[in-house]
């Protein structure tokens, strides 16, 4: 098993020169602290090496004794390589090489007492696991750095990597000048020098520590300090009690192997290392611990029996406060002396109950304390509606709603949002400060629906005097219905509204319109379009052809036929008279079908009926005169000297006036269909 599992140590106070003093360790390379005043110095991994070293320093001038225990593993054979006791003439911690080296090769000055689990036979070593005092950080036992050794750790066993925790016991008699080393309770090696001259130069502060190593061969190795003469293993406190009471004391000790408690009178069990202690009077206790090597250290300690107090621990009352005021915190100490808690914590909140709990050794009762905490009241006003800015604003009153004086800060503002502040008269309990907000708003800028324009004269409705937003008000000027005007709206009074409205109502003189139309294309073409030109009027017209719908497009395309075509042009408004002209376009008919059934039985042009001076002449296709016919009478019947023509196209020259009474010539082609 560990050496950790093996005791759990304790470091205490203590006692000679030093008393006092506090062990302070520090860990180096591979070593792990394992709590209790254990350590790890190497794992069971090759060339591991690792330390622990305390700063507490060693006067060779005085006697010391050191126990521990060290535990080097259970790996006999393949084993390594062991521990060793350092003294240095420094605290700083330091590892020497690992393997062979024990981790204090090359520590200089030094004097080191080894435990070497490894037979290096080049460092002289013996067989078996052995103990030697060395100095220097020289491991050679061939040298004249081997000071005492090497010898057995155990005089019958040559293997102490067992897995067990040996006890080691380090005495120092500074008298003589030897230096002692006890395994597992038995004297091993003794050496004799004046180590402080001889090795550390007459420094009477050296200072130790434990080191170990790995190398090729591993072992775990772990030591647990125990205790050191100059530091006490063992340091009871006084103990107070009140009258048929009791305590439990622990006075247990890593090294304790049996434990006396002398006088035995009102002790639980007199053999015990963590008795009940119960004394009927004020008692002084000696406790004697011997350990399995049979030293003895003994230690005392007093039980006080106090008489137990009948009278409740007296405070003064604490005034009420306020919710949310600051609560001192309450005497731990009462008026007549009593030290003790209090709980729960202070909560300044609401009402609560203390209570105060005296400390065991008081002997005294419990009691209570109730702090008071008065809700806050807060000042309640009327909220202000939100004016416009720069309209009166009235001061503030100085009297909450429910009762409360006091005064406002800052002053009154009509031009900005302000947060104004109210504080309460002194004198008034627990009134509290309160905010009020006055909103200062950017005016509602009113809208309307727009007015359509109308024609002069036309009815104009009465303009609405609510806006879309509800805001009231009049208009100015009065209605006129003869020539656009701009109107101004006037909201009511007390209503934060923009007077910056206005409303455009158009008025539209009454137009006279004439047209002229433009037949742009030649005649007889496939696409007959017409032009409509407009005078008088604002440029803004609708049209209409045939009564068809009313357009805004000035130009007509696809016209065809010989029939009457009528146009209608008025102004987009309304605001005009209908202006209203008929007009023509030439063409003539693609084909005939002369069969005798009276309908398409010939062909002429009868756009050109009322041109009485028009003529028209017919050819084949080989340019043969058929027949000469006038628009206004009849036309071609398809004979030609009594001879019905065939089914063919037939080409024809028309002589006729344009619209502006000049001659023009057109030929074309259609065909006849039987």
């Amino acid at each position: 098993m560990h050496l950790k599992s093996y005791l759990s140590l304790l470091i205490i106070l203590c006692c000679v020169s030093q008393a006092d003093a506090q062990l302070n360790a520090q860990v180096t390379g591979d070593a792990i602290d394992q709590g209790n005043n254990c350590y790890t110095i190497t794992k069971d991994q090759e060339f591991q090496v690792g330390g622990v070293w305390y700063n507490n320093p060693i006067d060779f001038d005085t006697d010391f004794t050191i126990f521990y225990q060290n535990n080097f593993g259970f790996r006999d054979f393949d084993g390594a390589d062991g521990m060793a006791l350092v003294f240095k003439d420094n605290p700083t911690p330091i590892l020497g090489d690992p393997g062979g080296g024990l981790g204090y090769s090359g520590i200089t000055p030094s004097l080191t007492i080894e435990f070497d689990t490894f037979q290096n036979t080049d460092f002289g070593d013996p067989v078996g696991d052995h103990i030697s005092i060395m100095r220097n950080g020289n491991p050679d036992h061939n040298s004249g750095d081997n000071l005492g050794g090497p010898v057995l750790a155990n005089g019958t066993n040559q293997n102490i990597e067992d897995g067990i925790a040996h006890e080691v016991r380090i005495e120092w008699d500074a008298f003589t000048n030897t230096l002692s080393v006890f395994f597992d309770c038995l004297l091993r090696l003794t050496f004799t020098a004046d180590v402080k001259n001889t090795i550390f130069s007459g420094d009477d502060t050296v200072f130790f520590g434990f080191v170990g190593s790995t190398g090729g061969n591993t072992n775990i190795h772990e030591v647990c300090f125990n205790r050191v003469s100059f530091v006490d293993n063992l340091q009871l406190d006084d103990e107070v009690i009140c009258e048929n009471g009791a305590v439990q004391v622990d006075a247990s000790i890593p090294s304790g192997f049996t434990y006396s408690w002398t006088p035995t009178n009102g002790v639980s069990d007199p053999n015990s290392p963590n008795p009940v202690l119960s004394p009927a009077a004020t008692t002084i206790y000696t406790v004697t611990i011997s350990d399995v090597c049979g030293e003895t250290t003994t230690e005392e300690l007093t039980v006080t029996v106090k008489p137990f107090i009948t009278t409740e621990p007296v405070f003064n009352p604490v005034p009420p406060i306020c919710q949310g005021d600051s609560l001192n915190p309450l005497p731990t100490t009462s008026m007549d002396g009593i030290t003790g808690t209090w709980s729960p914590e202070l909560n300044n909140s609401i009402t609560t109950t203390y209570t105060f709990m005296p400390l065991t050794s008081e002997c005294a009762p419990e009691t209570t304390l109730v702090i008071e905490v008065i809700p806050s009241e807060i000042p309640i006003f009327t909220p202000v509606d939100p004016v416009c800015p720069g309209e009166f604003l009235a001061d503030l009153p100085i009297t909450s709603n429910n009762g409360i004086t006091g005064t406002w800060t800052p002053g009154i503002n009509n031009m900005v949002t302000t947060v104004y502040t109210f504080t309460p008269d002194l004198g008034q309990g627990c009134a509290t400060l309160t905010t009020l907000e006055i909103l200062i708003t950017d005016p509602d800028i009113p809208t309307f629906n727009p007015i359509d324009p109308i024609c002069v004269g036309e009815t104009l409705e009465e303009l609405p005097t609510t806006s879309n937003e509800g805001i009231t008000g009049s208009w100015s000027p009065a209605l006129n219905n003869r020539v656009t005007t701009f109107y101004s709206f006037e909201p009511n009074p007390g209503q934060c509204a923009s007077d910056n409205v206005s409303l455009e109502i158009q008025v539209i003189p009454i137009s006279q319109l004439s047209i002229d139309i433009d037949l742009s294309s030649e005649a007889f073409s496939e696409n007959q379009v017409a032009v409509i030109n407009v005078f008088g009027g604002t440029g803004a017209y609708e049209f209409q052809l045939n009564n068809g719908d009313w357009v805004e497009e000035n130009t007509f395309s696809q016209l065809q036929g010989c029939e009457e075509y009528e146009i209608r042009v008025r102004e987009i408004s309304g605001c005009s008279n209908i202006a209203i002209e008929n007009f023509r376009v030439l063409d003539y008919p693609k084909f005939f079908t002369p069969n005798g059934d009276s309908r398409n039985d010939s062909w002429n042009i009868e756009c050109l009926k009322d041109q009485v001076g028009a003529r028209i002449s017919i050819y084949d296709r080989y340019g043969k005169l058929l027949a000469s016919i006038n628009p206004s009478r009849l036309g071609w019947d398809g004979t030609y000297n009594g001879a019905f023509m065939p089914t063919n196209d037939y080409w024809f020259r028309v002589e006729y006036l344009n619209k502006e009474g000049q001659p023009k010539v057109f030929t074309s082609n259609f065909t006849l269909k039987r």
